[in-house]
Protein backbone atom coordinates (compact mmCIF):
# COMPACT_ATOMS: atom_id res chain seq x y z
CA UNK A 1 0.00 0.00 0.00
CA UNK A 2 2.89 2.27 0.54
CA UNK A 3 4.69 1.36 -2.62
CA UNK A 4 1.40 2.02 -4.72
CA UNK A 5 0.91 5.76 -2.50
CA UNK A 6 4.14 6.75 -3.86
CA UNK A 7 3.59 5.88 -7.24
CA UNK A 8 0.68 8.14 -7.59
CA UNK A 9 2.62 10.84 -5.66
CA UNK A 10 5.30 10.71 -7.92
CA UNK A 11 3.55 10.51 -10.48
CA UNK A 12 1.34 13.52 -9.87
CA UNK A 13 4.46 15.36 -8.81
CA UNK A 14 5.78 14.26 -12.30
CA UNK A 15 2.38 15.50 -14.05
CA UNK A 16 3.08 18.98 -12.11
CA UNK A 17 6.63 19.29 -13.72
CA UNK A 18 4.81 18.34 -17.74
CA UNK A 19 2.63 21.12 -17.08
CA UNK A 20 5.45 23.57 -16.16
CA UNK A 21 7.28 22.29 -19.17
CA UNK A 22 4.39 21.87 -21.53
CA UNK A 23 3.50 25.51 -20.84
CA UNK A 24 7.01 26.72 -21.63
CA UNK A 25 8.40 26.53 -25.22
CA UNK A 26 11.88 25.44 -25.35
CA UNK A 27 11.62 23.49 -22.10
CA UNK A 28 11.70 20.22 -22.70
CA UNK A 29 11.17 17.27 -20.00
CA UNK A 30 13.85 15.24 -21.59
CA UNK A 31 16.27 18.60 -20.45
CA UNK A 32 14.69 18.11 -16.48
CA UNK A 33 15.69 14.46 -16.54
CA UNK A 34 18.97 14.76 -17.62
CA UNK A 35 19.55 17.80 -14.94
CA UNK A 36 17.31 15.40 -12.33
CA UNK A 37 19.92 12.13 -13.49
CA UNK A 38 22.72 14.81 -13.25
CA UNK A 39 21.87 16.09 -9.48
CA UNK A 40 20.95 12.71 -8.16
CA UNK A 41 23.18 10.22 -6.02
CA UNK A 42 21.04 7.38 -6.61
CA UNK A 43 18.10 7.21 -8.93
CA UNK A 44 15.51 5.09 -8.21
CA UNK A 45 11.87 3.78 -9.55
CA UNK A 46 10.20 6.65 -8.21
CA UNK A 47 12.06 8.89 -10.17
CA UNK A 48 11.87 6.95 -13.61
CA UNK A 49 7.97 7.30 -12.67
CA UNK A 50 8.49 11.19 -12.25
CA UNK A 51 10.17 11.20 -15.55
CA UNK A 52 7.32 9.28 -17.69
CA UNK A 53 4.71 11.64 -16.16
CA UNK A 54 6.30 14.27 -16.96
CA UNK A 55 7.22 13.28 -20.68
CA UNK A 56 3.40 12.20 -21.24
CA UNK A 57 2.14 15.22 -19.39
CA UNK A 58 4.28 17.45 -21.40
CA UNK A 59 2.76 16.28 -24.89
CA UNK A 60 -0.90 17.44 -23.58
CA UNK A 61 0.23 20.73 -22.39
CA UNK A 62 2.15 22.15 -24.86
CA UNK A 63 -0.69 22.70 -27.15
CA UNK A 64 -1.32 25.78 -25.31
CA UNK A 65 1.67 28.36 -25.98
CA UNK A 66 1.19 26.76 -29.73
CA UNK A 67 -2.29 28.29 -29.90
CA UNK A 68 -2.65 31.18 -27.92
CA UNK A 69 1.27 32.75 -28.72
CA UNK A 70 2.07 30.32 -31.03
CA UNK A 71 5.45 29.54 -30.08
CA UNK A 72 5.84 26.00 -31.33
CA UNK A 73 7.98 23.31 -29.99
CA UNK A 74 9.57 20.38 -32.30
CA UNK A 75 6.32 18.15 -31.28
CA UNK A 76 3.97 20.76 -32.08
CA UNK A 77 5.16 23.08 -35.20
CA UNK A 78 2.46 22.38 -37.35
CA UNK A 79 -0.06 22.24 -35.26
CA UNK A 80 0.62 26.09 -35.07
CA UNK A 81 -1.27 26.66 -38.62
CA UNK A 82 -4.34 25.51 -37.87
CA UNK A 83 -4.37 26.49 -33.97
CA UNK A 84 -3.57 30.04 -34.63
CA UNK A 85 -6.53 30.24 -37.57
CA UNK A 86 -9.03 28.79 -35.30
CA UNK A 87 -8.16 30.93 -32.42
CA UNK A 88 -8.25 33.97 -34.54
CA UNK A 89 -12.09 32.75 -35.21
CA UNK A 90 -12.67 32.72 -31.76
CA UNK A 91 -12.30 28.90 -31.18
CA UNK A 92 -9.16 28.91 -29.54
CA UNK A 93 -10.68 26.60 -26.74
CA UNK A 94 -12.49 24.01 -29.06
CA UNK A 95 -8.36 23.74 -29.98
CA UNK A 96 -7.63 23.02 -26.93
CA UNK A 97 -10.57 20.12 -26.61
CA UNK A 98 -10.00 18.52 -29.71
CA UNK A 99 -6.36 18.07 -28.88
CA UNK A 100 -6.88 16.83 -24.92
CA UNK A 101 -9.40 14.66 -26.28
CA UNK A 102 -6.85 13.42 -28.74
CA UNK A 103 -4.55 12.88 -26.72
CA UNK A 104 -6.57 11.06 -24.01
CA UNK A 105 -7.85 8.27 -26.79
CA UNK A 106 -4.49 8.32 -28.31
CA UNK A 107 -3.48 6.63 -24.73
CA UNK A 108 -6.37 4.75 -24.54
CA UNK A 109 -5.24 2.91 -28.52
CA UNK A 110 -1.92 2.51 -27.40
CA UNK A 111 -2.72 0.58 -24.48
CA UNK A 112 -4.71 -1.28 -26.88
CA UNK A 113 -1.54 -1.86 -28.76
CA UNK A 114 0.15 -2.75 -26.05
CA UNK A 115 0.59 -6.13 -26.73
CA UNK A 116 0.20 -6.30 -30.80
CA UNK A 117 3.01 -3.76 -30.87
CA UNK A 118 5.46 -5.88 -28.69
CA UNK A 119 4.45 -8.99 -30.91
CA UNK A 120 5.23 -7.06 -34.14
CA UNK A 121 8.40 -5.19 -32.92
CA UNK A 122 10.17 -7.80 -31.15
CA UNK A 123 9.11 -11.86 -31.40
CA UNK A 124 8.33 -13.38 -33.68
CA UNK A 125 8.37 -10.64 -36.77
CA UNK A 126 10.79 -8.47 -36.20
CA UNK A 127 9.48 -5.63 -37.46
CA UNK A 128 11.52 -3.44 -36.32
CA UNK A 129 14.25 -4.48 -38.76
CA UNK A 130 12.09 -4.36 -41.84
CA UNK A 131 11.30 -0.52 -40.63
CA UNK A 132 14.67 0.26 -40.22
CA UNK A 133 15.82 -0.25 -43.80
CA UNK A 134 12.69 1.19 -45.28
CA UNK A 135 12.59 4.18 -43.86
CA UNK A 136 14.78 6.39 -45.56
CA UNK A 137 12.18 5.64 -48.95
CA UNK A 138 9.12 6.55 -46.40
CA UNK A 139 10.93 9.54 -45.74
CA UNK A 140 11.34 10.11 -49.35
CA UNK A 141 7.42 9.36 -50.87
CA UNK A 142 6.51 11.41 -47.32
CA UNK A 143 8.82 14.55 -49.05
CA UNK A 144 7.37 13.91 -52.58
CA UNK A 145 3.86 14.18 -51.24
CA UNK A 146 4.75 17.08 -48.96
CA UNK A 147 5.78 18.78 -51.99
CA UNK A 148 3.83 18.08 -55.28
CA UNK A 149 0.41 18.10 -53.31
CA UNK A 150 1.09 21.98 -53.42
CA UNK A 151 0.05 24.10 -56.49
CA UNK A 152 3.23 25.87 -56.76
CA UNK A 153 5.16 22.73 -57.22
CA UNK A 154 8.81 24.45 -58.73
CA UNK A 155 8.08 26.91 -55.45
CA UNK A 156 7.20 24.54 -53.59
CA UNK A 157 10.63 22.77 -54.21
CA UNK A 158 12.85 25.85 -53.72
CA UNK A 159 11.51 25.81 -50.39
CA UNK A 160 12.18 22.60 -49.28
CA UNK A 161 15.56 22.66 -50.63
CA UNK A 162 16.26 25.73 -48.89
CA UNK A 163 14.80 24.97 -45.33
CA UNK A 164 16.79 21.36 -46.04
CA UNK A 165 20.02 23.37 -46.75
CA UNK A 166 19.70 25.43 -43.27
CA UNK A 167 18.62 22.26 -41.50
CA UNK A 168 22.42 20.40 -42.54
CA UNK A 169 24.01 23.67 -41.16
CA UNK A 170 21.70 23.87 -38.20
CA UNK A 171 21.39 20.78 -36.92
CA UNK A 172 23.88 19.29 -34.59
CA UNK A 173 24.84 22.99 -33.73
CA UNK A 174 25.66 23.55 -29.82
CA UNK A 175 23.80 26.68 -29.50
CA UNK A 176 22.77 25.79 -25.93
CA UNK A 177 22.68 28.78 -23.17
CA UNK A 178 22.02 27.27 -20.00
CA UNK A 179 21.55 24.00 -20.49
CA UNK A 180 21.40 21.29 -23.49
CA UNK A 181 19.12 22.71 -25.94
CA UNK A 182 18.52 21.75 -29.53
CA UNK A 183 18.63 24.11 -32.19
CA UNK A 184 15.81 22.99 -33.96
CA UNK A 185 13.61 25.16 -31.44
CA UNK A 186 14.74 28.71 -33.02
CA UNK A 187 14.21 27.02 -36.32
CA UNK A 188 10.75 25.84 -35.96
CA UNK A 189 9.77 29.07 -33.87
CA UNK A 190 10.77 30.88 -36.65
CA UNK A 191 9.49 29.45 -39.82
CA UNK A 192 6.31 28.75 -37.88
CA UNK A 193 5.60 31.19 -35.34
CA UNK A 194 7.44 34.18 -35.95
CA UNK A 195 6.30 33.85 -39.40
CA UNK A 196 2.92 33.71 -38.98
CA UNK A 197 2.26 36.06 -36.15
CA UNK A 198 3.82 38.61 -38.53
CA UNK A 199 1.90 37.25 -41.46
CA UNK A 200 -1.22 37.50 -39.73
CA UNK A 201 -3.71 40.35 -41.37
CA UNK A 202 -6.01 39.79 -38.33
CA UNK A 203 -5.97 43.26 -35.78
CA UNK A 204 -7.77 41.72 -33.03
CA UNK A 205 -8.51 38.59 -31.44
CA UNK A 206 -11.92 37.32 -30.91
CA UNK A 207 -13.70 36.88 -28.05
CA UNK A 208 -13.14 32.96 -27.67
CA UNK A 209 -16.36 30.54 -27.11
CA UNK A 210 -15.77 28.42 -24.33
CA UNK A 211 -18.83 27.35 -23.83
CA UNK A 212 -18.95 23.80 -23.04
CA UNK A 213 -20.10 21.65 -26.39
CA UNK A 214 -19.89 17.70 -27.58
CA UNK A 215 -16.31 18.05 -29.55
CA UNK A 216 -15.91 14.85 -31.88
CA UNK A 217 -12.69 13.30 -32.63
CA UNK A 218 -12.79 11.18 -35.39
CA UNK A 219 -11.11 7.38 -34.47
CA UNK A 220 -9.19 7.71 -37.54
CA UNK A 221 -7.19 10.68 -36.96
CA UNK A 222 -6.26 9.30 -33.32
CA UNK A 223 -4.95 6.01 -34.78
CA UNK A 224 -3.39 7.20 -37.81
CA UNK A 225 -1.55 9.49 -35.45
CA UNK A 226 -0.68 6.61 -33.04
CA UNK A 227 0.46 4.30 -35.63
CA UNK A 228 2.80 7.05 -36.83
CA UNK A 229 4.07 8.16 -33.76
CA UNK A 230 4.59 4.17 -33.21
CA UNK A 231 7.05 3.83 -36.12
CA UNK A 232 8.64 6.97 -35.50
CA UNK A 233 9.46 5.26 -31.62
CA UNK A 234 11.96 2.88 -32.59
CA UNK A 235 13.73 4.70 -34.97
CA UNK A 236 16.80 6.76 -33.90
CA UNK A 237 16.89 10.58 -34.81
CA UNK A 238 13.49 10.89 -35.71
CA UNK A 239 11.96 13.32 -33.94
CA UNK A 240 7.51 13.50 -33.16
CA UNK A 241 7.62 16.57 -36.10
CA UNK A 242 8.56 13.69 -38.74
CA UNK A 243 5.60 11.34 -37.35
CA UNK A 244 3.66 13.95 -37.83
CA UNK A 245 4.51 14.89 -41.56
CA UNK A 246 3.53 10.92 -42.12
CA UNK A 247 0.40 11.01 -39.79
CA UNK A 248 -0.86 14.14 -42.05
CA UNK A 249 0.20 11.97 -45.17
CA UNK A 250 -1.77 9.01 -43.93
CA UNK A 251 -4.87 11.25 -43.86
CA UNK A 252 -6.19 13.09 -46.79
CA UNK A 253 -8.50 15.20 -44.95
CA UNK A 254 -7.33 19.11 -44.42
CA UNK A 255 -9.81 20.37 -42.43
CA UNK A 256 -8.14 22.03 -39.53
CA UNK A 257 -9.85 19.91 -36.57
CA UNK A 258 -8.92 16.52 -37.96
CA UNK A 259 -4.78 18.40 -38.55
CA UNK A 260 -4.98 19.29 -34.91
CA UNK A 261 -6.21 15.36 -33.83
CA UNK A 262 -3.92 13.91 -35.61
CA UNK A 263 -1.03 15.70 -34.40
CA UNK A 264 -1.59 15.90 -30.77
CA UNK A 265 -2.22 12.16 -31.20
CA UNK A 266 0.79 11.50 -32.34
CA UNK A 267 2.63 13.61 -29.80
CA UNK A 268 1.47 11.87 -26.93
CA UNK A 269 1.66 8.06 -28.77
CA UNK A 270 5.27 8.73 -29.67
CA UNK A 271 6.18 9.07 -25.88
CA UNK A 272 4.45 6.45 -24.92
CA UNK A 273 6.00 4.07 -27.89
CA UNK A 274 9.78 5.65 -27.13
CA UNK A 275 8.90 4.07 -23.48
CA UNK A 276 7.74 0.74 -24.79
CA UNK A 277 10.39 0.08 -27.38
CA UNK A 278 12.86 0.51 -24.30
CA UNK A 279 11.96 -2.52 -22.79
CA UNK A 280 11.08 -4.75 -26.17
CA UNK A 281 14.26 -3.40 -28.24
CA UNK A 282 16.74 -2.26 -25.47
CA UNK A 283 16.69 0.96 -27.40
CA UNK A 284 16.21 4.77 -25.93
CA UNK A 285 14.96 6.67 -28.49
CA UNK A 286 14.74 10.15 -26.78
CA UNK A 287 16.24 11.87 -24.03
CA UNK A 288 13.89 10.96 -21.00
CA UNK A 289 14.06 7.03 -22.30
CA UNK A 290 18.15 7.68 -22.10
CA UNK A 291 17.72 8.50 -18.45
CA UNK A 292 15.77 5.77 -17.32
CA UNK A 293 17.93 3.39 -19.24
CA UNK A 294 20.98 4.67 -18.02
CA UNK A 295 19.30 4.52 -14.12
CA UNK A 296 17.88 1.60 -14.11
CA UNK A 297 18.29 -1.50 -15.06
CA UNK A 298 15.77 -2.65 -17.68
CA UNK A 299 14.18 -6.21 -18.25
CA UNK A 300 13.56 -6.80 -22.12
CA UNK A 301 9.79 -8.05 -22.29
CA UNK A 302 10.78 -11.51 -23.92
CA UNK A 303 7.42 -13.40 -22.45
CA UNK A 304 4.12 -12.82 -22.29
CA UNK A 305 4.29 -11.78 -19.32
CA UNK A 306 4.89 -7.66 -18.88
CA UNK A 307 8.58 -7.11 -16.67
CA UNK A 308 7.11 -5.34 -13.25
CA UNK A 309 9.00 -1.98 -13.82
CA UNK A 310 7.07 -1.85 -17.19
CA UNK A 311 3.82 -2.18 -15.26
CA UNK A 312 4.42 0.67 -13.08
CA UNK A 313 5.66 3.41 -15.32
CA UNK A 314 2.72 2.46 -17.34
CA UNK A 315 0.30 3.34 -14.35
CA UNK A 316 1.75 6.09 -13.93
CA UNK A 317 0.90 7.18 -17.79
CA UNK A 318 -2.53 6.29 -16.43
CA UNK A 319 -2.24 8.96 -13.88
CA UNK A 320 -0.44 11.69 -15.73
CA UNK A 321 -2.81 11.28 -18.37
CA UNK A 322 -5.89 11.63 -16.18
CA UNK A 323 -4.49 14.65 -14.30
CA UNK A 324 -2.96 16.05 -17.82
CA UNK A 325 -6.38 16.22 -19.51
CA UNK A 326 -8.39 18.32 -16.89
CA UNK A 327 -5.56 20.32 -16.30
CA UNK A 328 -5.18 21.32 -20.31
CA UNK A 329 -9.08 21.54 -20.42
CA UNK A 330 -8.87 24.22 -17.18
CA UNK A 331 -5.41 26.03 -18.42
CA UNK A 332 -7.11 26.14 -21.81
CA UNK A 333 -10.67 27.88 -20.54
CA UNK A 334 -9.19 29.97 -18.52
CA UNK A 335 -6.48 31.30 -21.07
CA UNK A 336 -9.59 31.61 -23.51
CA UNK A 337 -11.49 34.11 -21.68
CA UNK A 338 -8.85 36.45 -20.99
CA UNK A 339 -6.58 36.18 -24.17
CA UNK A 340 -9.55 38.44 -26.09
CA UNK A 341 -9.05 41.12 -23.60
CA UNK A 342 -5.47 41.70 -24.66
CA UNK A 343 -5.27 43.79 -28.21
CA UNK A 344 -3.73 41.43 -30.77
CA UNK A 345 -1.37 44.44 -32.06
CA UNK A 346 -0.20 44.07 -28.40
CA UNK A 347 -0.40 40.73 -28.19
CA UNK A 348 1.73 40.02 -30.90
CA UNK A 349 4.20 42.37 -29.73
CA UNK A 350 4.09 40.25 -26.85
CA UNK A 351 4.19 36.79 -28.48
CA UNK A 352 7.09 37.83 -30.42
CA UNK A 353 9.22 38.64 -27.00
CA UNK A 354 8.19 35.61 -25.10
CA UNK A 355 10.22 33.50 -28.43
CA UNK A 356 12.89 35.64 -28.72
CA UNK A 357 13.58 36.05 -25.30
CA UNK A 358 13.10 31.77 -24.53
CA UNK A 359 15.36 31.51 -27.59
CA UNK A 360 17.96 33.47 -25.83
CA UNK A 361 17.53 31.89 -22.47
CA UNK A 362 18.02 28.60 -24.51
CA UNK A 363 20.00 28.93 -27.62
CA UNK A 364 21.59 32.03 -26.46
CA UNK A 365 23.20 34.47 -29.51
CA UNK A 366 23.44 32.03 -32.00
CA UNK A 367 19.75 30.41 -31.22
CA UNK A 368 18.84 34.15 -31.99
CA UNK A 369 20.71 33.93 -35.39
CA UNK A 370 18.78 30.81 -36.44
CA UNK A 371 15.75 32.26 -35.35
CA UNK A 372 15.41 35.56 -37.84
CA UNK A 373 17.15 33.14 -40.61
CA UNK A 374 14.40 30.58 -40.39
CA UNK A 375 11.69 33.58 -40.21
CA UNK A 376 12.57 34.80 -43.39
CA UNK A 377 12.57 31.24 -44.86
CA UNK A 378 8.57 31.01 -43.21
CA UNK A 379 7.97 34.51 -44.91
CA UNK A 380 8.67 33.39 -47.86
CA UNK A 381 7.30 30.45 -47.75
CA UNK A 382 3.97 32.57 -47.05
CA UNK A 383 4.64 35.18 -49.80
CA UNK A 384 5.50 32.23 -52.32
CA UNK A 385 1.68 30.47 -51.19
CA UNK A 386 3.61 27.19 -50.69
CA UNK A 387 2.34 25.07 -47.92
CA UNK A 388 4.12 25.64 -44.67
CA UNK A 389 4.39 21.99 -44.15
CA UNK A 390 7.18 21.76 -47.12
CA UNK A 391 9.49 23.69 -44.07
CA UNK A 392 9.66 20.55 -42.35
CA UNK A 393 12.47 19.73 -45.21
CA UNK A 394 14.71 21.34 -42.25
CA UNK A 395 14.36 18.07 -40.59
CA UNK A 396 13.55 15.60 -43.33
CA UNK A 397 16.22 16.30 -45.76
CA UNK A 398 19.01 16.05 -43.42
CA UNK A 399 17.81 12.66 -42.09
CA UNK A 400 17.02 11.12 -45.47
CA UNK A 401 21.02 11.81 -46.56
CA UNK A 402 21.90 10.73 -43.26
CA UNK A 403 20.50 7.48 -43.49
CA UNK A 404 21.97 7.13 -47.23
CA UNK A 405 25.21 7.83 -45.80
CA UNK A 406 25.91 6.24 -42.51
Amino acid sequence: MNEFFLIILFSIIGSLIGIITGLIPGLHTNNVAMLLFALSSTFSLYACILITSAAISHTFLDIIPSTFIGAPEEDTALVVLPAHSMLLEGRGYEVICISAISSLLSILFCFLMLFPFKLILGKPFYFYNILREIFPWILICISLIVVFTNEHIIKALLIYFLSGIFGFAIIDMPCSFLMKSSSIFPALAGMFGVAALLHSQKRFIPEQLVEEKKIKVKNLDVISGSIAGSMVSVLPGVSTAIATTIALAMRKERRKENTIAILSATNTSTNFFVLLSLFIILKARSGFAIVIKEGMHIQAWNDILMPRFLCLLLIAIIIASIVSYFSTLFIGKFTSKNISKIPYAILLKISLIVIILLVFLFNGLIGLLILLTSSCIGIACLKMKVKRSVCMGVLLLPLIVKYFLY
